[in-house]
């Protein structure tokens, strides 16, 4: 690789960057733990201290870990004559989108078989199976849930490759030829790739820009740092493992219920390596609410917990090298940055309502050193995260996933047996009472910061003897109403969300015809600009009130052919002398050609022609990168 395109993926201000930073930040440590520590409130200072610590410590097991994200190695010409199987594990998913899934899974060009591995035992799975192609397999017992369900297949199949596959991620054509050539490397066990989603309204989304979602840090940036200590873990899916190599560790860990993380931890202590390939061949369904998200990241981090207290744990596991330990310590204390982010926003309320400062130190003295802390900060993650971290949506997300992440660190220590609970990947008309409970203990701490606040002023500008400082008592203020501010500009872009639609509207840009039936015939050509399998958004080209109920809805899809789409009902909304005619269809369900057709364009041809080019600004320009960066920095201090 040559070094322009080294500096796409590593600007040559990285390391400068970084050095700095790091440089500056044990200062600061330093003159924090010498100068500014309070002998009467010892307790408070250390504990304030110590959450600045650990982030200085995660800031450099982060540099250290994506200091060089460069694609490793080259892509090999796969092979045409692998046996390769693709596994779609499933229990209680939606049959349409376990249909999108193998029409996804029959498109890949690679010669394979598709297994549906059902342990929901469902007869319309079994007849959707058969209607696409893919082999039916459902297990009489259903113990260790999904990775009990992979380890069930792996015994009546014997292809030499397996591709794993969410019940919900729809892989791209090209998905086997290419990840199957890397497997010269005979001692490569596992490729993982990114999760990217085609629900770009997913509550892990960003409203603003969709492309960017909360896992896009770890997906593109940090996964591909782990490559040079070779402990790039598996995340199920989408991926694909050496049969061999998993037959040697005795199949998908059971002990967990994150199987994947642990399945390997026990590759890399066999000596095997694993790879992840930094490009989107797969497409699933994000988490849609915010109860989903929260259920999925606290299965994940009790899982996380699980495993480092068993005898398997990277700490202590034989045969991981020291990159390895450091790298998935690295991962691990990723979830403990909870701890830290509760102290720090509790911290301004035990200042505003007990009257004592962690720090002793003046105001002015204070903002000196803590002024370039914070810039820097910013500057060198958002460098470093080339450009995918974005400081104010991760603060919220961090912000979110706080008490859950608290919750499952008790699994360290409360040896309760757990559950495995399958992310919902569709709502019901009860979600908006439930995104309220889940997120009660957020409303709550926004009243604890306001009540602190207030009780601040109260104090400030009363007879009472107040012990605090004006220059501490305004810090204090600041603090809390910026963290008030974060939480409730999250919880008000969670519940502006809506979830009507059962199924995802993509936006699109497609010229069809709408076609009435019965004793009046009419047509109207018609712009669609959003569709899914059960609805449309149209603007129609002439002014017409023609009711097309009972019709059907023409449309040319780009590569593919012609299709009928029977119209159930259209709703109207703009209609004028001056302006084009606004409406919403509903579909009934198509059949056939047209139905595959339909899955085939929506679900396998739109989100990589969509969210493929987001990966371009992995190869940026670094001088017009950090212009955008120092832009995005001033305006973040600006909003703060």
């Amino acid at each position: 690789m040559d070094s322009l395109q080294m500096s796409r993926y590593n600007p040559p201000l990285l390391k400068l960057i970084s050095v700095i930073s790091l440089v500056y930040f044990l200062y600061y440590l330093w003159w924090r733990i010498t100068h500014t520590m309070n002998p009467n409130a010892l307790l408070f200072s250390w504990g304030l201290f110590l959450a600045e610590a650990f982030g200085v410590f995660s800031y450099f097991l982060f540099a250290w870990m994506t200091r060089d994200i460069s694609p490793l190695p080259s892509r090999i010409p796969s092979r045409d004559d692998l046996k390769v199987d693709i596994f779609v594990p499933t229990y209680n998913e939606d049959v349409d989108i376990l249909e999108a899934t193998l029409v996804g899974c029959r498109n890949v060009r690679y010669p394979h078989r598709t297994y549906l591995l059902d342990d929901g035992n469902r007869r319309e799975v079994r007849d959707l199976a058969d209607r696409l192609g893919a082999v039916y397999l459902a297990r009489p017992t259903h113990e260790h849930a999904k990775a009990g369900n992979i380890n069930y297949a792996l015994k009546h199949t014997d292809s030499d490759f397996v591709a794993i596959l969410d019940a919900d991620m729809v892989p791209q054509p090209d998905y086997l030829d290419r990840t199957l050539g890397y497997f010269e490397d005979e001692q490569l066990a596992l490729i993982q790739l990114p999760q990217e989603f085609y629900n770009q309204d997913s509550i892990q989304h960003s409203p603003d820009s969709p492309y960017w979602h909360e896992q896009a840090l770890f997906f593109r940036v940090i996964q591909p740092g782990k490559n040079r200590s070779n402990s790039a873990f598996w995340c199920g899916s989408p991926s694909v493992v050496r049969r061999s190599a998993l037959e040697e560790i005795g199949g998908v860990a059971t002990e967990t219920i994150t199987e994947d993380i642990h399945t390997t931890v026990r590759l890399h202590s066999r000596g095997w390596k694993t790879l992840f390939v930094n490009e989107p061949l797969a497409y699933g369904i994000a988490p849609q609410t915010m109860e989903a998200f929260l259920l999925q990241r606290l299965r994940w981090a009790q899982g996380t917990m699980q495993l480092y207290r068993s005898k398997e744990s990277p700490l202590w596991i034989r045969g991981l090298t020291w990159r390895q330990r450091l790298s998935y310590l690295s991962s691990f204390l990723a979830y403990f940055e909870s701890f830290q982010k509760l102290i720090l926003i509790f911290t301004p309320v035990l200042i505003l309502t007990l009257g004592i400062f962690p720090m002793k130190v003046g105001i002015s003295e204070f903002l000196i050193r803590w002024l370039p802390y914070f810039v820097l900060n910013i500057l060198a993650n958002q460098i470093g995260g080339r450009g995918v971290f974005q400081y104010f949506k991760t603060e919220k997300y961090n912000i979110l996933k706080m008490i859950v992440f608290i919750e499952s660190t008790f699994t360290l220590v409360w040896k309760k047996p757990l559950k495995f609970k399958v992310t919902p990947k569709s709502v019901d008309p009860s979600v908006y009472a439930r995104e309220t409970r889940a997120l009660r203990l957020y409303m709550l701490i926004t009243g604890v910061l306001a009540g602190s606040m207030l009780y601040g002023f109260a104090q400030i500008f009363s007879l009472s003897n107040w012990t605090l400082s004006y220059d501490a008592f305004f810090i204090a203020l600041f603090w809390a109403g910026y963290n008030n501010f974060i939480i409730l500009f999250a919880l008000g872009e969670i519940f502006q969300k809506r979830h009507e639609r059962k199924h995802n509207r993509f936006p699109v840009e497609l010229s069809g015809k709408l076609y009435s039936e019965g004793d009046i015939y009419s047509s109207a050509r018609v712009r669609v600009t959003d569709l899914s399998i059960s609805g449309a958004g149209l603007v129609f080209e002439r002014k017409t009130l023609q009711d097309y109920r009972n019709g059907n809805l023409i449309l040319s899809l780009p590569g593919l052919h012609e299709i009928s789409l029977p119209v159930k009902d259209i709703h109207y909304q703009k209609a004028n002398e001056s302006q084009s005619i606004r409406a919403g269809v509903s579909l009934n369900d198509p059949k056939g050609i047209a139905r595959e057709q339909l899955f085939e364009y929506l679900f396998v041809n739109l989100p990589r022609s969509t969210s493929h080019t987001y990966y371009q600004v992995m190869e940026w320009d670094p001088i017009q990168a950090l212009r955008h960066i120092l832009q995005r920095m001033f305006s973040a201090l600006r909003l703060t």
